[in-house]
């Protein structure tokens, strides 16, 4: 088998040359370059990524990251956040769970047997006892939801006050009978923002309407479509994400009703590409979903080396205001 060595004497260059013209690195004239290539294709020359891979394993971070559903402009953002805070030397090993709980607890309990240093759990629907599991062979960061475990940081945003705004937000607009379609109770940061929508409801002496209905376009459009036909009587609308308040806007324009003069809505997560393209313009709570990736990323890097000393960190929600609920300027 053809070695370093015998391409870089063919080529009467140094070793450390063709190494670095293999790697696509350094600076060789062009003619050279080619000249190499071709040396080490006629040689049947082989790098050795295995001998390289465990030659610097000790120099290489790798961390998993679990998301739910990557097609979900919310998880591509967290994705992107973690890519930032990580160096050429952190390798990121990306899983979705398809929103399928069986598969993301089996990808959580076997992370420890994929050679990975510590992994980011996305989103707050996982079991605290598999936390507390992995948490033993490897560190941990989780999205929306507390620990007291040791080797585990939690990234949270304040869903209830984020909740709390929106609907607040409506109510100030006009809105009486306003509807919360939102994700199903498994998820905590569900579970948070249906109590932050019931606090402000009560708190201005109405009624509350949770209505579980998932967390993509479909499923806004559903349950919209739904509720118009029972009857029921809605000004206002608090979606759990952005793409569930796409759907319910679809389902509300089909029934003839208009946006935010009859119906106001508003979604959460203040994906602005989203929320900018739709007719009217979506109001929504804004979060800053690539910062919580990066700093998820960063907390994680201090727990691998065992210098961590934040057990939470809480981001703050924004209203960002735009057409589709300002029932008043319509």
């Amino acid at each position: 088998m053809a070695s370093l060595k015998d391409v870089a004497n063919l080529a009467n260059v140094s070793i450390s040359t063709v190494s670095k013209v293999l790697n696509g690195k350094g600076r060789v004239s062009e003619a050279k370059r080619k000249e190499i290539l071709k040396i080490a294709r006629q040689l049947g020359y082989t790098p050795n990524y295995h001998a390289r891979t465990m030659a610097r394993r000790a120099k290489i971070l790798t961390i998993g990251l679990i998301v739910p559903d990557i097609i979900n402009p919310f998880f591509a953002r967290l994705t992107r956040g973690v890519q930032k805070a990580c160096g050429e030397d952190t390798l990121v090993i990306l899983m979705d769970s398809f929103r399928n709980l069986d598969r993301e607890e089996k990808l959580i309990r076997n992370a420890r047997f994929f050679g990975i240093n510590g992994i980011i759990i996305g989103n707050s629907r996982v079991n605290d006892d598999l936390v507390e599991e992995i948490s033993n062979y490897i560190p941990v960061v989780v999205f929306d939801k507390y620990y007291e475990q040791e080797n585990v940081v939690s990234i949270v945003l304040d869903n209830n006050y984020g909740a709390y705004m929106a609907t607040k937000h409506l109510i100030e607009n006009g809105c009486k009978n306003i509807v919360h379609l939102g994700g199903t109770h498994e998820l905590y940061v569900s579970l948070e923002r249906a109590r932050g929508y019931e606090s402000a409801m009560k708190e201005a002496g109405l009624k509350p309407l949770v209505q579980p209905v998932g967390y993509n376009e479909s499923a806004g459009y559903q349950g919209m479509k739904r509720l118009i036909e029972t009857g029921e009587k809605l000004d206002g609308v608090f979606c759990m994400n952005d793409l569930v308040a796409i759907g319910a806007m679809r389902a509300i324009k089909e029934k003839g009703l208009r946006i935010p003069q009859d119906v106001a809505i508003i979604g959460f997560d203040n994906d602005e590409e989203l929320c900018e393209v739709v007719n009217p313009p979506l109001s929504s709570i804004h979060q800053p979903v690539e910062e919580m990736g990066e700093v998820a990323a960063k907390l994680l890097f201090e727990l691998i080396k065992g210098n961590s000393k934040v057990k939470r960190y809480v981001f703050a929600p924004r209203l960002v205001v735009r057409q589709s609920s300002l029932r008043g300027e319509s």
